[in-house]
């Protein structure tokens, strides 16, 4: 039996990014402030939120939360969009969570990962948005037909 196995878990911690998420970088304090008042609404104990280091793409912070899920209910971050790219390392990273039996929480996209189901929207909601990243975003009038007698979009 794991160390710490007859513990109870004990409320959610924050993790918070200090790089760019989705085009959007968010102070620290105001990361803190949507996760603490996430946390009270769902009536959980708020614990220290961790901060990860400054450099692109690190999850040092992260990685290093994960071998402490045994002991706390689930990880909040404001964002899906803070885990890696990669998805193997997200893969690694929902794996974790799911042996534990901990819960990841994403506010702003209202997901929490604690099952398969979970993992599915999460990889979803992920998928969709790289489609729309590439997606036009106009179409060329000259290509659009003409729609009852009208000719011209502009």
């Amino acid at each position: 039996m794991a160390e710490g196995a007859n513990r109870p878990r004990s409320g959610l911690q924050g993790y918070v990014t200090h790089q760019s998420f989705k085009g959007m970088r968010m102070p620290a304090t105001v990361q803190n402030l949507v996760m603490r008042d996430y946390i009270t609404r769902k009536g959980a104990q708020v614990r220290l939120s961790v901060g990860e280091y400054f450099f692109d793409n690190c999850y040092v912070q992260l990685y290093s939360m994960l071998r402490k899920l045994d002991d706390i209910e689930g990880i909040v971050m404001c964002s899906l969009f803070m885990l890696p790219a990669d998805p193997a390392k997200r893969r690694w990273i929902y794996d974790r969570f799911l042996e534990s039996g901990a819960a990841l929480h994403c506010v702003f996209e209202d997901i929490v990962i604690e099952d398969e189901e979970g993992v599915r929207r999460a990889e979803e909601l992920l998928r969709m948005n790289a489609a729309l990243d590439v997606a036009p975003t106009h179409i060329d009038p000259s290509l659009m037909p003409p729609i009852d007698g009208v000719d011209s979009f502009s």
